[in-house]
């Protein structure tokens, strides 16, 4: 008996490790899509992706010359105020006097520069003579231009540059 009873104890729990009906965990099988679909489908995304990198690097390009573009405009414009200012500080009868010139290039080619003047003066006669020297200084380097006389004609100015 003891050898019945040790098979006996052996087999039950054995058996009660199994379970009694077993599911298989997989996920189904689909079929692999055909070559060409595959085919078309990658095509089709190389050339969404070949055109959006060609739309950024047309767009970085535009971006690269506007900007070049208003760089050169704001030398022009700073080329053309020092020049006007350095002319302003050469001459004897306005040595002293706030006169400013401010030059402004357009952004496109298609207008002229505009030189705006402000400052004081003494007397008419060297409100004309600054307008000139300014006129003569920017028709020698920029044939194109207008200039907005802010000048105001103050008395007093002379005894303050004086």
């Amino acid at each position: 008996m003891r050898v019945s009873s040790v098979v006996a104890r052996l087999v039950v729990p054995a058996g009660a490790m199994v379970p009694a009906v077993a599911w298989a965990q997989a996920t189904p099988i689909t079929p692999p899509p055909s070559a060409s679909a595959t085919a078309g489908g990658a095509g089709a995304g190389a050339i969404a992706m070949v055109a959006i990198v060609l739309g950024l690097l047309v767009i970085v390009g535009v971006a690269v010359k506007l900007y070049d573009l208003k760089r050169k405009r704001e030398a022009e414009s700073v080329h053309l105020q020092a020049q006007i200012s350095d002319a302003l500080l050469r001459e004897q009868a306005l040595f002293g006097m706030p006169v400013t010139p401010t030059a402004h290039v357009p952004f496109w080619s298609g207008g002229p520069a505009c030189i705006e003047v402000t400052g004081h003066v003494p007397s008419t006669e060297a409100r004309e003579q600054a307008l000139r020297l300014i006129q003569a200084e920017a028709a020698r380097i920029r044939p194109d231009f207008t200039i907005e006389d802010h000048l105001a004609v103050v008395p007093e100015a002379a005894r303050r540059a004086a």
